[in-house]
């Protein structure tokens, strides 16, 4: 599906032109962490095209790691901090109730008036997925299941 605003983005296979958005990396992160954070970015854009951003960030400093977004008023390293913030707290919430021995967090889930940012953390929770999608352009059900095998993926 071609996402009327995106087209502007896309060839006629559907695939990034080249000029368009690419993925960026913090410049303190090494080769193999570039090499694992390009293939799940990439991966999460090939099967959710319509993605609005997808980030990795470091969970403990909320660093932006790796991220693609739509040029323009997205800035997904401005609100990376805390998000991070969003998780540490949930997880200190879990530990007061008595549920950090049993319980973990799958995923955060933010709706805002048109958009879903869903929060993952990612294997060994040191650094997390923000995916930010369109709600007219995404199924809920999709993006949480793509967001969730990428991750699985990633161990």
């Amino acid at each position: 599906m071609k996402i009327p605003f995106l087209s502007q983005f896309l060839n006629s296979e559907g695939d990034m032109k080249s000029g368009s958005p690419k993925i960026t990396y913090d410049s303190g992160i090494n080769a193999g962490q570039k090499t694992q954070f390009g293939a799940l970015l990439t991966n999460i854009k090939r099967e959710l095209p319509e993605l609005l951003a997808v980030s990795v960030v470091e969970l403990r400093s909320g660093k932006l790691l790796a991220t693609h977004h739509i040029p323009g008023k997205l800035a997904p390293g401005k609100a990376a901090g805390y998000n991070a913030e969003v998780i540490r707290q949930k997880q200190q919430a879990l530990q007061v109730m008595g549920l950090a021995e049993e319980e973990a967090i799958e995923d955060i889930l933010v709706t805002l008036n048109t958009q879903w940012h869903i929060l993952r953390l990612l294997p060994g929770n040191r650094t997390f997925l923000h995916l930010m999608v369109n709600m007219r352009d995404t199924n809920l059900g999709i993006a949480r299941e793509v967001v969730r095998s990428q991750a699985h993926a990633a161990a």
